[in-house]
């Protein structure tokens, strides 16, 4: 599904040829047990979030990584290069998350409008109990201080 102009998102592995014509330049994978895919030369990353059971445990390791990810998102698609967010099959909030933090930061918007934003994108999103909000409301008050 595409979020934004060169910027993807998938719970499952793609084909190579889903990867080749749309030109992805970059794929994160946002989980432990992903086959990486063999035969595509462009870069590739690996954030290991589903380590962890607990949710505690996995928002503090999410929180860590949202800035350094989100920013990478960013520099991608300012040079107009295609990335692929996959998330764990088990775990579809964890894209949410992800795609919620870079509207917030780079949108410059509120929570409440990037998940407005993002229900009209992903119709069945942050549910049944969005796991991640208080990883969600910590990363959005220190974007917040940072504007001021």
């Amino acid at each position: 599904m595409e979020i934004l102009p060169h910027f993807w998102i998938s719970d499952v592995n793609k084909n190579l040829d889903f990867l080749k014509n749309k030109k992805i330049t970059l794929i994160i994978f946002l989980s432990k047990n992903n086959k990486f895919i063999k035969h595509y030369n462009d870069e590739q990353i690996r954030i290991p979030i589903d380590n962890l059971d607990n949710h505690d445990d996995k928002n503090n390791i999410v929180y860590q990584h949202l800035f350094d990810v989100v920013d990478c998102i960013h520099e991608n698609i300012n040079k107009n290069k295609n990335i692929l967010l996959i998330g764990h099959e088990n775990d579809e909030q964890i894209l949410d998350v992800f795609i919620l933090a870079y509207f917030i930061k780079y949108g410059k918007t509120n929570l409440e409008y990037a998940i407005y934003f993002l229900k009209s994108k992903k119709k069945f999103c942050l549910m049944p109990v969005f796991y991640y909000e208080g990883c969600l409301l910590k990363y959005y008050k220190q974007i917040k201080s940072l504007r001021n």
